[in-house]
């Protein structure tokens, strides 16, 4: 419980120092807010008009205080390119987002780990390079260019598959397969690794000899030593989704909280930039965090810590 509640602490200080940096990187990046939504010619005077509303002619840290201070309250604000109301946005995005993120999630596990078991139970056959081939060229493949490849071989070459849209299961398919692929490559090898490692160790060796089949060892005692690392896994491949969801989404016209954010960036639209950055951010931590209370409880030896 003690190793849980440090645990617990050190998330909320990184989230802290994470909404710190964030606000100051949004603010420090250059350019003009007032673009977002005064027009082009308009004057000095309104522009300073305008900064002044938004309160970005205060300090710095004054503005962050007061941003959190509304925050926490509950007043997420709105957008300053369309006036649209961030809560209503992080609803409906959020939305998108969760579909196509638990989407790839799933598909991380349900197709890493069988793949990582038969790869391990197949040792050194063909199986077994087959799917070690298909890890690493998962891995190879960057997350972008596999995205544009798909677009054209599925949608424009074969037509199978609308190229982008939401939110039909058709609509998903591309872009949840290119979200996963390399999260699925690197659960194979470390499911394949993990298994190896226990399918050698004395334990089983002393288990074998006791007379137990070699099915009651895999799948009572082999596989379940062989989970706590991939529960590790999990929180981090939460952070990858959440962190190519960005260019997914941009690149399948996916509605979700990445293509806000890509947009918020471009347009200098403060409010939502930092909010959504925050969302993101925070949705990173909290995996981590989940990721290493399961290995905590999974862990026989950090459970009483």
């Amino acid at each position: 419980m003690k190793r849980i509640a440090g645990r617990t602490l050190y998330t909320l200080l990184v989230l802290f120092l994470a909404s710190v940096a964030v606000f100051y990187a949004i603010r420090l990046s250059g350019g003009d807010a007032t673009a977002a939504r005064l027009v082009a010619s308009a004057t000095a005077e309104d522009r300073e008009a305008f900064r002044e509303l938004l309160g970005l002619n205060e300090p710095i840290h004054q503005q962050y205080f007061t941003y959190m201070g509304r925050l926490l309250s509950g007043d997420l604000g709105v957008s300053l390119t369309n006036s649209s109301d961030i809560f209503k946005m992080l609803t409906f995005h959020g939305r998108n987002s969760l579909i196509l993120g638990v989407t790839a999630f799933t598909l991380v596990f349900a197709v890493g780990i069988p793949l990582g078991i038969l790869a391990a139970r197949k040792r050194n056959t063909w199986v077994d390079g087959a799917v070690m081939t298909f890890s690493i060229g998962g891995m190879a493949v960057p997350n972008f260019w596999l995205a544009l490849l798909a677009i054209w071989l599925f949608a424009s070459v074969w037509g199978l598959l609308p190229s982008a849209g939401c939110c039909s299961p058709r609509q998903l398919i591309m872009p949840a397969f290119v979200l996963a692929l390399e999260g699925i490559a690197l659960t194979v090898r470390m499911t394949r690794s993990a298994m190896l490692e226990n399918l050698e160790s004395d334990h089983v060796r002393t288990l074998r000899a006791g007379g137990l089949s070699e099915a009651r060892v895999v799948n009572k005692h082999v596989l379940r030593a062989s989970f706590i690392p991939i529960i590790s896994l999990m929180g981090l491949r939460i952070g990858q989704i959440v962190g190519y969801a960005l260019v997914v989404e941009t690149i399948f016209g996916w509605p979700g909280l990445g293509q806000v954010l890509v947009n918020a960036v471009l347009r200098r639209d403060y409010p939502v930039a930092q909010f959504f950055s925050l969302v993101l951010v925070a949705i990173v931590v909290a995996g981590n965090w989940a990721a290493d209370i399961g290995y905590s409880l999974a862990n026989p030896r950090l459970r009483k810590t």
